[in-house]
Formats: C-alpha cells, sequence, structure tokens
C-alpha cells in the first residue's frame, strides 16, 4: 500500500472511531440533485401521498455538529407536488416534547431515531421511537439501552404534533413503520422484526404483537411495509460488517449493509426472502465524483441504509440516505464524509417481473418530475345509481394515473360498518375499505385506484341501510 493510501486508511479508521468531526465549511451548493434535501440533515425518511395529492416524508434529523445518533432530537416534516421540488415544514417534535422538560435526565441520554407517520379519520399520526442509554458514561456498550414507540397527532403535517401515548405498551425496540391494509386494517411493524394490529384509537395493540418469519440472517432493522398486486412486501436494512476497507470495498468476505426485501400472502408472514433491494450506498453510481486515488464515490465507504416506499402516479420510488452532502460540505467530496450525517435521496423502483425488482440504480440525477394532468377529485353520481342488493357499481370512473383517497357522506351508517371499494367486479381487487367511525363523514386510503374503471361499492351487512350523500375519489392531483 502506498503512503497515500495507508495515511487515509489511517483517517478513515479514526473518523469510524468517532473521535474526529470536521467542520461544514464548504458552502458552494451542492452540485447534483441527489440529495433531495440540501440545507439540513436528514435521514430515515417516510414518505406517503396524503390528502391533498402530494407526497409528504417525515424524516429524522442528524445534527449539523455531528455528535453521532445520540444527537438526534427531532424531526423534520417535507411536501412535493412532483417528487422533485421539495418545501421543508419545519420541526413538528422535538426530544423536549417527549422528556418534558428542557434538557436530559442527569446520566440518561435520549433520542429520537426513524420515525413513519401516516393520515388516519382526519388526523395526522407520528410514530416514532423513543431510545433511552442509561447510566454514566462509560462507553455505550455498557450502558443500559431502553427503546419502545410513542405516538403524537396533529391536524396537519405542517404542525406541531401532540403527544398521546408515551410509549405503546407491548413495544420493544426501534424504527416503526406503520401500515393501512386494503381491509381497513391496521398494522404497526417495529424493532426485531415485530408486527401488531392496531386498534382503531391508532395507540393500542390489538392482540400480541408477532415475531414475524424474515430471513433472521440478514434482518438488522428498518422495516417497512408495502403492498402490490395483493402481495406484502417486507423491506429491511440487513446487517453489516465495518468498517469497509477502501482497498476492497466489495469484499465478498464482508456482510453488506443493504435493504434487502420479501413477499407474502399476509401482513403478518411468514415472508419469503428474494433478494437485495438496494446495494450498499454508492455502489454503481455513475458519472459522479472520485474519493482521490479510488474508482468510487466517497461515500461508498460510510454505510447506513434505511429505506420507504411510495407509489405516486404510476411509478415506486425508494427513499433511502446518504452521506454524500457531508462529503461535500466537509471535504468538496475529497473525504467520505460523516457516517451520521445523512442526507434523503430518492429513486425509482422497476421490476424484471412481477415478484422481482431490480436492485435500486443510485444516480445524481434522481427522479424525474412528476406532471399530473387531472383533477384533484372526481364526484361519483350517487342519485342517479340504484343500489342492487348490497352493491353500488359506477361504470366507467376514469381514475387516471391514480387517486389515493375515497369519502363518503353517508346517513345511517353505523360504527364499525363496512363498505368495501372494488375495480372490475364485486369480486376483483380491493382498492379500500371505508369503515364508518359513527360520524357523517368516512374516508379511506386507496391502492392501485388508477385508469378506466368500473367501480363497485359492497355494504356489508350492518351498512345496508345506510343513505349515501355523495361519493368521491381525491388526492389525484396535488394541491398547489
Amino acid at each position: 500500500m502506498n503512503t497515500i493510501r495507508f495515511n487515509f486508511l489511517l483517517l478513515f479508521l479514526f473518523s469510524l472511531s468517532g473521535l474526529a468531526q470536521k467542520k461544514n465549511s464548504n458552502t458552494t451548493p451542492y452540485p447534483y440533485n441527489n440529495p433531495v434535501i440540501q440545507h439540513m440533515y436528514t435521514a430515515d425518511a417516510a414518505p406517503h401521498v396524503m390528502p391533498d395529492g402530494k407526497v409528504w416524508m417525515v424524516t429524522s434529523v442528524d445534527h449539523e455538529n455531528g455528535g453521532g445518533y445520540s444527537t438526534m432530537h427531532k424531526y423534520h416534516t417535507f411536501s412535493s407536488p412532483d417528487m422533485v421540488n421539495w418545501t421543508d415544514h419545519g420541526e413538528v417534535l422535538n426530544i423536549y416534547d417527549v422528556i418534558g422538560a428542557n434538557e436530559e435526565p442527569e446520566g440518561e441520554d435520549w433520542a429520537l431515531w426513524a420515525p413513519d407517520m401516516i393520515y388516519y379519520n382526519n388526523k395526522y399520526y407520528l410514530y416514532f421511537p423513543v431510545r433511552i442509554v442509561l447510566g454514566e458514561d462509560g462507553g455505550e456498550g455498557n450502558r443500559e439501552v431502553i427503546s419502545y414507540t410513542a405516538v403524537a397527532v396533529s391536524d396537519a403535517p405542517d404542525k406541531h404534533f401532540k403527544i398521546i401515548s408515551k410509549k405503546i405498551e407491548g413495544t420493544r425496540g426501534i424504527d416503526p413503520a406503520v401500515f393501512i391494509d386494503d381491509d381497513g386494517e391496521r398494522y404497526l411493524y417495529y424493532g426485531q422484526h415485530f408486527g401488531a394490529k392496531l386498534k382503531e384509537n391508532m395507540i393500542e395493540l390489538d392482540g400480541e404483537p408477532v415475531k414475524m418469519e424474515v430471513d433472521d440472517n440478514r434482518f438488522m432493522e428498518a422495516i417497512w411495509m408495502n403492498k402490490k398486486a395483493g402481495k406484502y412486501w417486507i423491506s429491511y436494512h440487513s446487517h453489516y460488517g465495518k468498517p469497509v476497507n477502501p482497498e476492497n470495498p466489495d469484499d465478498i468476505n464482508r456482510d453488506k449493509s443493504r435493504l434487502d426485501y420479501g413477499i407474502s400472502d399476509s401482513p403478518l408472514g411468514p415472508f419469503e426472502y428474494k433478494g437485495p433491494l438496494n446495494f450498499e450506498l454508492g455502489v454503481n453510481v455513475q458519472n459522479g465524483p472520485k474519493l482521490p486515488n479510488y474508482e468510487y464515490v466517497p461515500w461508498r465507504l460510510y454505510q447506513s441504509n434505511h429505506g420507504g416506499i411510495v407509489e405516486f402516479h404510476g411509478t415506486e420510488y425508494l427513499f433511502y440516505h446518504t452521506s454524500a452532502l457531508s462529503s461535500w460540505r466537509q471535504d468538496s467530496f475529497k473525504g467520505p464524509g460523516t457516517w451520521t450525517q445523512r442526507s434523503v435521496c430518492i429513486d425509482k423502483i422497476e421490476y424484471s417481473d412481477g415478484e422481482t425488482i431490480r436492485p435500486v440504480q443510485q444516480t445524481l440525477k434522481g427522479v424525474d418530475e412528476v406532471v399530473v394532468d387531472q383533477p384533484y377529485e372526481i364526484v361519483l353520481p350517487i342519485a342517479k345509481i340504484k343500489k342492487k342488493s348490497n352493491t353500488l357499481t359506477f361504470k366507467n370512473v376514469d381514475l387516471g394515473t391514480g387517486y389515493y383517497y375515497a369519502s363518503l357522506e353517508a346517513d345511517n351508517f353505523p360504527k364499525g360498518s363496512k363498505i368495501s371499494i372494488y375495480k372490475d367486479s364485486a369480486s376483483g381487487p380491493l382498492l379500500g375499505t371505508l369503515v364508518s367511525t359513527g360520524t357523517k363523514i368516512t374516508e379511506t386510503f386507496l391502492r392501485d385506484a388508477n385508469g378506466f374503471q368500473n367501480i363497485i361499492l359492497v355494504f356489508d351487512e350492518s351498512a345496508s341501510q345506510a343513505s349515501l350523500n355523495s361519493f368521491r375519489f381525491f388526492a389525484g392531483a396535488p394541491i398547489h
């Protein structure tokens, strides 16, 4: 090994130890589109389409001055109408909201790690892991660690959230993710591949959690649940070996920091392992800067993987993070940046067949701007359609490139009653389920609601006497 490479390796190992923290001294604008947020450090993005028709993400925040994972103390939300232009809506929760005081208790380190945010019944729910390290500082490996999931709520995703559950009883571990199925059931995933149903109040588990069958040899953290073509797709961050050797970053004997995925017929598994969703950060990045004296991008050496998936008007996107921005701000791409100063990137997901994802091509260009040319909402003609038995059919409805929510206004629709929304026929694909909360207006998230379709509403027995006043699909285009 020549002197330059030897010295670099020493510097690299020194920085990994956490003893060195470089300043963000380069103020020149970052020269690429990925990462998408460039004025601050963001990580662990959780993306969803919200009722305004935009993609929203909540992110954890890495501290501007470094300090590692223990300095992650707040969340920001961001929105985009087109996947390219993002608005920062500011801080929505802080660690001191959780502690209830303006400082951490003596001898305790509190942190907020990877969150998720979802819309349900006219409220926005923020699920977040509280991580507490107890005891005097003698090395984190020698201190007790407590972690669990808490919940906060807001009327809007750009407003501060109020904590409504300091801890969901029965949870432990990090990285919660929330999933609402087409039948209206709600699920919480967290920790070491645990999953459980959520009660309608969104703050209690509905039954005992299940330790799901996934690939235990690979699974590390960061569960995300997606659904496509009637199958449940779980993805997660795999175990990996570190540090990455600058001389041999692709060492076949080192476990890789990948996002892997599996498929199941059930939201709680078991899941069949299918392969990598995203290779290690910096792998196969084309036309990018090179680390001096090496043939790969600088951030190839620092690994921390966390994924979120969203479908938006016909394309699925993977949200992940890299240290590319910190590499630029600290070293003008002459060094790898800082491992715990990460930034959200977005690239598209492509399939080689119905059940195989091509490992995502990480890019510096990012994704193309999405232009939506259709109405925000479609109101269907309730008065002109006669209900037959327990069904109501709307023929040849143009759902364009996608509508993400449905809303029903009805009288005599008892709490807990269900109206299922199908396409093609009463036994066709289920788009979503309207579950009455006892109020006049009921909403549901939709999945795969696109194209010209015959839409069939199927009423369960308790909903058969419901008197419908209006029915609409909405969030089909961003509200500007």
